[in-house]
């Protein structure tokens, strides 16, 4: 049995994807939520409402704000479980290193689209040691530019803003380095969709621990014109912490831009390049799916954290501790398996 924390839009992909050759349980406070996805079992509460399941359970993915998931995460790994993680947190993961091995439980943070299938894929470069230098390009993006800031919400408010305000961690030179993620605006162009703004972003992760290459980065993409909108709104104080009025600008600001949360046909796009005496390239452009009515986004993040805990349970990935997506990209077979199984659903590079 696999169990799912989390019954928004990426666990409701998640769970319609796994349901279909497995038994599934999902937890979620809001039963409404929970009863619109079918096949599984609905748990409403919380984790510390039905450990008798997830005790019980093959794997435990979390798909949960990264403002609450790391406690959790947490929990389950104090538990002895196989947890495959896709929140995006603050914390380092690795700080539940010692507590998963003395649980002999597995972790596997960061499992979604990026981090996770990003850094699957730069592992799989890395592993060559031909490359001195990784590239990633990402973006999840609305099909065409929807006014007022061209841009429509596919993901976390949360997430997407912590994007343009959180110091971007990369490895320049050999050494980690932060930046504002609004100070180094660049053109870049893909092949088959056009032009777009690149900025750097804070999509790393584990890979900042590697020492196998001179540089690496990744920046996002956006529709040209958006980033000098969002550089004048955090200019301006709509990011802020401050409170006002019992509740911060920030709070305010997430609210609002809720409101581009449009249902527009989305797109992703992942560009995974190791630079040396000869390139190599991952490529993918992957669309909403209209006939299933499924978001590119959560495709991309629901398929891949999916395809991860098939390969937990099938013993293609296993071991005990924090288990960075690299690792996966660092072992061929399990490569191989997660690279098949996105294929079969449509995300192919």
């Amino acid at each position: 049995m696999i169990s799912v924390v989390g019954a928004g839009a990426i666990g409701k992909t998640i769970s319609d994807y796994l349901s279909g050759n497995h038994e599934v349980a999902v937890v979620d406070l809001d039963a409404e939520r929970l009863k619109k996805i079918k096949g599984i079992r609905w748990l409403a509460g919380t984790v510390d409402d039905h450990w008798e399941v997830l005790e019980r359970s093959d794997v435990v993915l979390v798909a949960l704000p990264g403002s609450v998931a790391f406690g959790v995460v947490k929990k389950l790994v104090s538990h002895g479980l196989k947890v495959v993680d896709i929140s995006f947190s603050e914390n380092d993961p690795m700080e539940l290193q010692d507590l998963a091995e003395d649980n002999n439980a597995l972790l596997i943070p960061d499992a979604g689209f990026a981090p996770g299938l990003s850094n699957i894929l730069a592992g799989n470069l890395l592993k060559e040691g031909r490359y001195h230098s990784v590239e990633m390009y990402v973006a999840g993006l609305p099909q065409e530019k929807k006014p007022p800031l061209d841009y429509a919400v596919t993901w976390s408010v949360e997430g997407l803003i912590d994007e343009y305000t959180r110091p971007a961690r990369i490895i320049a030179e050999r050494k980690l380095r932060e930046v504002d993620p609004l100070d180094d605006i660049s053109c870049f162009h893909v092949e088959g969709l056009g032009d777009f703004e690149a900025f750097y972003s804070d999509g790393l992760r584990t890979l900042l621990d590697s020492d196998r290459v001179v540089n690496m980065f990744e920046k996002t993409l956006r529709y040209p014109g958006h980033l000098a909108k969002i550089r004048f709104l955090r200019e301006m104080g709509f990011f802020s912490d401050k409170k006002v009025s019992g509740t911060t600008v920030r709070k305010v600001s997430e609210q609002v831009f809720e409101k581009l949360r449009t249902g527009e046909k989305d797109v992703c796009i992942l560009i995974v390049r190791g630079i040396g005496k000869e390139n190599r390239e991952f490529f993918c452009i992957d669309r909403y799916d209209d006939k299933n009515g499924v978001s590119s986004m959560s495709r991309m993040t629901g398929y891949t954290a999916s395809v991860i805990a098939e390969a937990v349970i099938e013993g293609k990935v296993d071991g005990k501790g924090v288990l960075p997506p690299e690792n996966i990209g660092y072992n061929e077979e399990a490569f191989d398996f997660i690279r098949k199984k996105l294929a079969s659903k449509g995300i192919i590079f």
